[in-house]
């Protein structure tokens, strides 16, 4: 990575030194548990490179490089620089084969088909309609053919707590951002990105759904 990077989306570096404490220590192991799930669908073998977009303090990350040995790598980019850094303390304290650097979505600096998953967690909602339509088309990029997109994230709502939490936090909050995964519009912007087989693959809280997807093998 030769630069840093700004994004025009939403970034959380003003807030990283509270997100560990505040998302991990409040959730009662409920965010632990999520990470987990997300990982459950992420299929992959020992040797694989896996990008990790939006990767926060990196504990979705440094879940997947526990599960990897050389040559697999597990790369963890966000947009705030901060995050960043403490990704990059917990990996050194955890002895954690991961790497973390600052990037953004929409123009990922990887080659093309230099991974063989990518994975955003809990990203697409801080980031408009023109930047999803990059940042999916960038993961489409760097996925090798054949590669699998796994998306976990705010989707159309299915219960009244569930409409209650998503729509009150996109008026409350002021966050347009969220207008197109309270919609259900996320396939259809992976769709439009080249991706295939988009499936919904399992929906918790009445919010948030699981999403694989795959980039066309080779011609």
């Amino acid at each position: 990575m030769t630069h840093e990077p700004k994004t025009k989306g939403r970034d959380l570096d003003h807030v990283a030194w509270l997100y560990d404490p505040i998302i991990e220590g409040l959730s009662f192991g409920r965010e632990r548990r999520f990470r987990e799930k997300t990982l459950d669908y992420m299929e992959f073998s020992s040797g694989d490179r896996i990008l990790d977009v939006g990767c926060g303090t990196g504990s979705l990350t440094l879940l997947v490089a526990g599960q990897l040995q050389a040559p697999g790598e597990a790369v963890g980019i966000d947009a705030a620089p901060k995050m960043i850094e403490i990704a990059r303390r917990k990996a050194a304290a955890a002895g954690a084969p991961a790497r973390f650097y600052p990037g953004v979505a929409e123009a990922l600096d990887f080659p093309d088909a230099s991974f063989d998953l990518v994975v955003n967690s809990m990203f697409t909602h801080h980031i408009d309609t023109g930047l999803k339509k990059r940042a999916f088309a960038e993961m489409e990029r760097v996925l090798k053919p054949g590669g699998t997109l796994v998306t976990a994230d705010v989707d159309r709502p299915t219960t009244p707590i569930g409409w209650l939490m998503g729509w009150g936090a996109r008026w409350v909050l002021v966050q347009k951002e969220l207008v197109d995964n309270l919609r259900g519009d996320l396939p259809d912007l992976m769709r439009g990105a080249g991706l295939l087989d988009v499936r919904r693959v399992d929906h918790v809280y009445g919010l948030v759904s699981f999403f694989t997807a795959r980039k066309a093998e080779a011609a």
